[in-house]
Order: structure tokens, then sequence, then C-alpha cells
């Protein structure tokens, strides 16, 4: 109402005032003038930083293979019901560079996805051995009968699915946006005179 006889305005009636940004971007920005920023026609986007594997992760085939080859020449020797102590400490090597290996596969993978996402950087490379690991760990208790969709398999499934999310490597149901090389200030179609 507001017309004679109403009381007057009422204590916060009315349009709301604007912001200085939102005069600004309405291309409105009152009696203040608006000053673009020192870099108006682009910004310029690092370059991907891509790097090798940490060591944790190698382990070379023909280490593997020394083991392997170690290993079965001492299960040869080795007579039944005579224990070798050699044979349990070549076997956790064997086992442990095996890890390795997969791991450094799973990092072959999923690190050019990551790298492309500027997810996966040297300050983020632990976590991203820990999803390597992770994966290789859900792969193997998917692969075995005995332990596929129990309790261990669907936890190890729910980590490995957050750690991929958190690089930026497993689909969010739709399209991921790819940045420009060159991005223009959105507001010069406002500061630039009219022809």
């Amino acid at each position: 109402m507001g017309g004679r006889g109403s009381g007057g305005r009422r204590i916060g009636s009315g349009q709301k005032k604007k912001s200085a940004l939102a005069r600004a971007i309405s291309g409105n920005p009152g009696k203040r003038r608006v000053v673009p920023p020192a870099s108006s026609t682009a910004t310029a986007i690092a370059p991907v930083e891509i790097f090798d594997p940490p060591a944790e992760v190698q382990g070379t085939p023909k280490q593997l293979a020394s083991l392997v080859a170690e290993l079965v020449f001492l299960h040869e020797a080795a007579g039944p019901g005579d224990p070798n102590p050699q044979i349990a400490e070549l076997q956790a090597r064997v086992d442990e560079l095996t890890a390795r290996a997969l791991a450094l596969a799973v990092w072959h993978e999923l690190a050019p996805h990551a790298f492309a996402a500027r997810t996966l950087t040297p300050a983020t490379t632990a976590a991203f051995v820990m999803l390597c690991r992770g994966v290789v760990a859900e792969r193997a208790l998917s692969a075995s009968p005995a332990t596929a969709s129990g309790p261990n398999h669907r936890g190890m499934m729910q980590r490995v699915a957050v750690w991929m999310k958190d690089f930026n490597v497993a689909p969010f149901g739709k399209a991921m946006y790819e940045a420009e090389q060159a991005i223009a200030n959105p507001l010069d179609r406002f500061t630039k005179t009219r022809a």
C-alpha cells in the first residue's frame, strides 16, 4: 500500500540495495566507475606437471625374476618336512615386489587421468599411492571366490570409490568441465564501450 492514511513506509520494505559486485555485473555501477582488472584479456593456466611414480611402488622385473628363481631353487632343494627359514623370507620379498608391480600398473592406468584433472601433484602423491594399493587389494578380493562380495570386499570397494572421487578419476554422472587455455574476463562485455 503506502498511500494516504496507510501509516507511511514500513521498515525493511522496498527493493533491497545491490552490492557493488551485483551493480558491476548488471552493467549499472551507479556513480562509481568500474576499473577492469589488470589481466582482463586472459588468465594463463599453468601447464600440467607430470612426474614419475615414487620409489615405494617401483620395482624392476629383474629383481622379481631373480627372487622367484631363488625361491624355486630353495623349494626344490628343501626336503619334505625340512622347514627352511629362507623360504618364508624370500616368499615375503616376492609378495612385496609383486604388490609393488601391481600398484605400479594401477599408477600407469590412473595417473594420466589424475594429471589431466590436476589432482595428482607432488603433495598428493602419498594419497595416490594409497589409492593404487587399494585398487590392487580390491581386485585381489574380487578375484577370490571366498571373499568376493564379502564384507571386506564391500568395504574396500567403498574406500576405493571415495579415493577415486578424491582424485577426480571416477565418473560423477555428468560431463567434466574442461578448462580453456585462455579465459576471458566475464565483466568485459559490461566494461567495454558500445559501438
